[in-house]
């Protein structure tokens, strides 16, 4: 299925639909994950892959550090400690390689973008995680150069190869050289940002990104469930790029057309375990004046209750979490989660 479809008439995102998002990083600081959009997209050449898409911002959001402002029910499952601090650049005068080196050593981390198009999601990942992880945006092999441009423009630069490694490389993403005036390449103390051609139903692609000595610990999907043409091969690559009880996959999903959408969320929840994402908001503290006195420490009202993170309004956002079952707990029939969920109104 081609990325043009006939009489494709959209336009560019200008960012998160209205009302949907008032979240914040832990304290409040967005310095460090704010990826601009102005220049990410491209539809004439790249068609619907050139988009950012509504449920890209969802699952932004979700991947954020920890706050008290709002607790997520499952909680974001990459651990805290693989987030940068709030008031970390993303740049750093000190090669990355230095700065390992005064940090404590932890597990590497590698998390794969399926589908990745802009590559919004996982590029504004890859900046609030530190250099123990590794993030891989993936799509067909044409969309390719659209993810390394936008990689390049946000001065992301790849893990160096190692002997161990190099059988893994498929592509080189060379360190972007930013305008003058923006001043020299500084190495990221971030995330390290790879891009490879990943093809739904390609094995051979399949198994280059799995052909690393570091597993895939989470894949992260946004917008994916749109051609009922492709849920076949899209479900046979999530198959195999997955383990049992390892892998967790963060799903964003948009609702546009449930009776046709639905076939591919019966047949993934034969194979996967799902759970979707509740938000509960908490109230927050302010100070405030009162007849020209200082008033103490007031709790603002919060929305009541939990709610399912994104319903707002007439958009219907969702995100998933979803682990493999084991290969005696699939399912023999179709998985009604969705629409069970759809039948009690997403209430709790």
């Amino acid at each position: 299925m081609s990325n043009h479809p006939e009489n494709l008439d959209i336009y560019d995102s200008v960012g998160p639909p209205t009302g949907i998002f008032n979240v914040k990083d832990g304290d409040g600081d967005d310095s460090t994950t704010v990826v601009p959009i102005s220049g990410m997209q491209d539809i004439s050449t790249f068609g619907i892959a050139g988009r950012i898409w509504d449920s890209s911002y969802t699952l932004d959001a979700y991947m954020r550090r920890p706050t008290d402002q709002y607790t997520f029910t499952p909680a974001c499952p990459i651990p805290a400690e693989y987030f940068l601090p709030a008031k970390v650049t993303t740049t750093t005068s000190e090669p990355a390689s230095a700065v390992a080196t005064t940090k404590e050593k932890k597990t590497p981390i590698r998390i794969l973008e399926i589908g990745a198009g802009t590559g919004y999601v996982g590029i504004a990942l890859a900046k609030r995680l530190d250099s123990d992880c590794t993030v891989i945006l993936t799509d067909l092999e044409e969309v390719v150069p659209l993810m390394q441009k936008n990689v390049n423009e946000q001065r992301l630069s790849r893990r160096p190869a190692t002997s161990s490694s190099a059988s893994a490389a498929t592509t080189t993403i060379a360190a972007a050289e930013p305008p003058s005036e923006t001043g020299p390449y500084k190495e990221p103390s971030c995330a390290w940002v790879e891009v490879e051609p990943l093809a739904w139903g390609n094995t051979a692609h399949a198994l280059a990104i799995l052909d690393h000595p570091t597993p895939i610990d989470y894949i992260i999907a946004s917008d994916l469930v749109y051609f009922p043409e492709l849920y076949p091969p899209l479900l046979q690559t999530l198959k195999e790029i997955t383990r049992v009880g390892e892998t967790k996959i963060l799903f964003g999903y948009k609702e546009r057309a449930l009776w046709k959408e639905s076939p591919f969320w019966e047949e993934f929840g034969r194979y996967f375990e799902m759970e979707v994402v509740r938000i509960e908001r908490h109230p927050v503290k302010k100070e405030g004046e009162v007849g020209g006195e200082e008033k103490g420490e007031e709790e603002e009202e919060a929305e009541g209750g939990i709610e399912v993170f994104g319903c707002e309004g007439e958009d219907r956002l969702y995100v998933f979490v979803a682990t493999k079952r084991p290969e005696d707990q699939i399912l023999k029939g179709a998985d009604d989660t969705l629409a069970t969920l759809m039948m009690m109104q997403i209430g709790l």
